[in-house]
């Protein structure tokens, strides 16, 4: 009997690892930050879209788990060939480099470029001629077709990159740019969003583009996903999916997500800072750790974090761990000059009169930006840092293991 219950347990085992096998995860590779297709709450860390409610229709069609990758737009083609997931998902244009590199399913909706503009100067940008001009502040997000598009047909406007694909059309508003060429559903979709901006005929884009799903060349999964999807379609719900999102409130959320970007681009400020600190410190022959500051810091923000109505414990921990990944920055720099068997550096920045006054001004802006960013913020939410040319990352440095 206990020989029998001893098989039968390893044929029921043999079974469900046989059904895992045959059923894996569905890994979906999406940016989280393009509406009405995908766009990552970072109030709760989900995703939601017309494309996100689409992955989850396609993964119970197929009996698979669904699990979300995310990726950027400029890395959206490696981490395809890489194999970090089975299809891209949200809101992904069909281009010929594209096509080359992977395979598409048909086409779910049939799109083109177009201006956005502040709404008095829609008639300044009706053609490419009047935006491919030396004295127009043409933005553009990185990565994607829109950045290619800019670069093969508007080549003498002002181009300007802003990695931020959620807050690019406040630029506009604000006038620090005026205009960008991207999607018409998009230029739509930020005209409602954002009162004093406008898409310019939007029903007569300046060429003509389709939104599929991406999968690597070759995948096994291409005939069920289009089966998949023609049914998805003529059933109304494909483009139902689309209607519900188009018409959905995003600014809530993307006021949130904004004020995360703004928190991001702080620290990524602070820490741009400490290769000049490290290379001070190295002419110098100062120590790397500064406990008695560290402590005055501390105490500081402590006190300024009850003045904000914020949790001091909260605050104090994030900004020890702002210290600590400096600190690791600089040790991690005197390794690699020690290694290689670095002098005296030529010229450094004053520490006490250029760099502690910089980062004395970001302390309080630190704070303000964790005011703004109030609720609790999952882990998976949280995008990479975009180190800058003068930040640890350009520098040679290891940014492995600096905490979030």
């Amino acid at each position: 009997m206990k020989q029998r219950a001893w098989l039968t347990a390893m044929l029921l085992c043999s079974i469900a690892l046989a059904a895992k096998a045959a059923n894996p995860d569905l890994r979906v590779g999406t940016t989280g930050d393009y509406p009405p297709f995908s766009f990552i709450d970072t109030q709760t860390g989900q995703y939601q879209g017309s494309d996100i409610d689409q992955a989850r229709a396609l993964a119970a069609a197929l009996h698979r788990r669904l699990v979300f990758v995310p990726t950027r737009w400029g890395t959206l083609s490696a981490d395809l060939s890489a194999g970090r997931f089975d299809i891209a998902m949200g809101g992904v244009s069909v281009n010929p480099q594209r096509a080359a590199q992977g395979v598409f399913t048909a086409a779910y909706l049939h799109d083109g470029k177009t201006p956005v503009v502040r709404c008095d100067e829609v008639a300044r940008f009706q053609t490419l001629e009047q935006v491919n001009r030396p004295d127009v502040r043409l933005i553009v997000n990185p990565g994607g077709t829109n950045e290619r598009f800019a670069h093969e047909h508007l080549s003498h406007a002002d181009l300007r990159i802003f990695a931020d694909n959620l807050t690019i059309f406040d630029e506009i508003v604000f006038k620090r740019a005026d205009v960008m060429v991207t999607d018409a559903i998009e230029a739509r979709l930020q005209q409602r969003l954002r009162p004093g901006l406008c898409a310019v005929h939007p029903e007569h884009p300046f060429d003509r583009t389709a939104k599929a799903y991406w999968l690597p060349a070759g995948s096994p999964l291409l005939p069920a996903v289009q089966r998949w999807l023609a049914g998805s379609m003529h059933r109304g719900e494909a483009g139902g999916r689309l209607q519900h999102w188009l018409a959905h409130d995003w600014r809530p959320a993307i006021a949130q997500t904004a004020a995360l970007q703004h928190l991001l681009a702080l620290i990524d400020e602070r820490l741009s800072l400490m290769p000049e600190v490290a290379r001070y410190k190295w002419n110098s022959g100062g120590a790397i750790e500064d406990l008695p500051r560290e402590q005055a810091l501390l105490q500081s923000v402590r006190e300024q974090a009850v003045q904000r109505g914020l949790d001091a414990d909260a605050v104090t921990q994030f900004f020890a761990a702002q210290i600590e990944a400096s600190k690791v920055v600089q040790r991690e720099l005197f390794a690699a000059w020690q290694g290689a068997g670095q002098g005296k550096f030529a010229q450094v920045v004053d520490l006490a009169t250029q760099i502690r006054p910089r980062l004395d001004q970001l302390s309080p802006s630190l704070l303000d930006a964790l005011a703004a960013v109030r609720l609790p913020v999952a882990a998976s939410a949280l995008p990479p840092l975009s180190f800058t040319d003068s930040s640890p990352a350009a520098a040679g440095v290891s940014v492995a293991p600096l905490v979030r």
